[in-house]
């Protein structure tokens, strides 16, 4: 049982790290079109950094981990870190969230080394699409991840799809569809105002999502609970399962158990929020377990209630979401 509880009696077990601000793509809602000034490898948190922040987070109680980024996948030697997390007493989970681009080469041996899950970004089934979106990216690459991710063995195989302006009816049939045939299961997520340089001013809603998919045919609630906030369901006879996650229509920060850490050592109890507590200072200046211990608790207590976007408060982060982690 997690011995982390916020101030609102929330139990924290679930540790989100992002371990680069790099990326092979460049999202429009993701990254300015200039791209992003990235950080020197010394600023990043060395993966044996990273392991230790994970043991002590283990010993408070946290059990699952997402390796996100920027990119994860062009972190050099990103398998060594699983192998190195997989090993950490108390550590049920680990998953990653990825664009999918090289999880072909990846797959395999990513689940070798102790990945569970992934998770792949993907707004578009259209392929002239996914290139505006991503400004030079290839759908098919994506594909052959899919694909390959399957084949490995990680389980689930999730969809993110970020519900985009242009996104329309046809594409939310398509990829319906793609939970029928194949063990894939596909996330609609509501779109958050985060960065400043990106409006999303007609984009559907996941209540939107969820008319089409009953004008689609027949589902059920799929009855199952992860760790994090989509609400899931299942078409008859369907190997894949369809969901929401709606941080603006249905705000889910009650039941928020999650902490991140950014690429470069801070601690933040929010996406949204610009608190944050720096870790890799002290880490690097010899800071024991006890008072790592008392860092993070700290930033649990700083958690706030529920984020303020779109109700009058801070719309913008500091940071890109490449930079927190998605």
């Amino acid at each position: 049982m997690s011995k982390l509880i916020d101030a609102f009696g929330r139990r924290i077990d679930y540790l989100r790290i992002s371990v680069t601000d790099r990326c092979n793509l460049r999202c429009a809602y993701c990254m300015p079109e200039s791209g992003i000034v990235t950080r020197p490898h010394d600023e990043l948190l060395r993966f044996e950094e990273i392991a230790r922040v994970v043991r002590v987070c283990a010993s408070l109680g946290i059990a699952k981990i997402r390796l996100t980024g920027g990119e994860p996948l062009v972190r050099k030697d990103i398998a060594d870190l699983i192998e190195l997390l997989a090993r950490i007493d108390g550590i049920s989970d680990i998953s990653m969230t990825t664009n999918g681009v090289l999880l072909k080469e990846h797959a395999a041996q990513l689940k070798h080394a102790g990945l569970k899950r992934v998770n792949i970004s993907l707004d578009t089934l259209d392929g002239d699409r996914y290139k505006a979106i991503t400004r030079f990216g290839k759908l098919g690459d994506v594909e052959g991840g899919i694909r390959e991710a399957l084949c490995a063995g990680l389980s689930p195989v999730k969809i993110n799809c970020l519900l985009l302006d242009g996104i329309d009816k046809a594409e939310v049939l398509k990829f319906l569809a793609l939970t029928l045939e194949d063990p894939i299961h596909v996330r609609f997520l509501e779109f958050m105002p985060i960065n400043a340089f990106y409006k999303n001013n007609t984009a559907i809603s996941a209540r939107d999502v969820m008319d089409i998919a009953g004008n689609f045919r027949g589902f059920d609630n799929a009855g199952l609970q992860g760790s994090g906030p989509a609400k899931v369901f299942r078409f008859k006879d369907s190997l894949g399962t369809f969901g929401t996650i709606a941080p603006m229509t249905d705000k889910f920060c009650s039941s928020c158990n999650r902490l991140r850490l950014t690429s470069n050592g801070y601690m933040k109890a929010c996406l949204h929020a610009e608190a944050k507590v720096d870790l890799k200072g002290p880490l690097r200046n010899g800071i024991d377990d006890e008072g790592l211990i008392g860092l993070i608790e700290s930033s649990v207590r700083g958690k706030p209630k529920e984020h303020l976007l779109g109700a009058g408060g801070v719309e913008y982060s500091e940071y890109l979401m490449c930079q927190i982690g998605g």
